[in-house]
C-alpha cells in the first residue's frame, strides 16, 4: 500500500481530541467567552511565573544573609528567573492589548 492511498485515511477512526474550554454551554466559542478563557489562562500562567521569580529572589536574599554552609539552592537560575519575568510582562501586555480591542469593539457596537 502506498503512502498516497486515500483509503488508508478513510479507514482510520475520527480523532477523539477536542479543544479544551473553561466555559461549557451555549456561550462557548463566543467572543466574550474566548476572551474570558484566554484571560484565565494568561493570568494563571503569569501568577505561576511571578511566584517562581519571587520565590527565587527571596531565596537569593536569604542566601546572602545565611551563614557559610547554610545556603539553599534557588528555585530557578538567574536566567530562567529573568525569562519568567519577561514572560509575565509580555503576557500582561498581550492581555491588555486584547482587552483594549474588546473595549473598542463593544464601544463601536454600542454606537451603531
Amino acid at each position: 500500500m502506498s503512502d498516497n492511498d486515500s483509503t488508508t485515511y478513510q479507514q482510520q477512526p475520527a480523532p477523539t481530541h477536542q479543544d479544551f474550554h473553561w466555559i461549557d454551554g451555549p456561550l462557548q466559542g463566543t467572543s466574550h467567552a474566548n476572551f474570558v478563557e484566554t484571560t484565565l489562562d494568561i493570568a494563571a500562567g503569569m501568577h505561576a511565573a511571578l511566584q517562581l521569580a519571587y520565590t527565587n529572589a527571596l531565596e537569593h536574599a536569604a542566601n546572602d544573609d545565611a551563614d557559610a554552609g547554610q545556603t539553599a539552592p534557588p528555585a530557578v537560575g538567574i536566567v530562567m528567573a529573568d525569562q519568567l519575568l519577561r514572560l509575565a510582562m509580555a503576557a500582561s501586555g498581550l492581555l491588555s492589548d486584547e482587552a483594549r480591542r474588546q473595549v473598542e469593539w463593544i464601544n463601536e457596537a454600542d454606537a451603531i
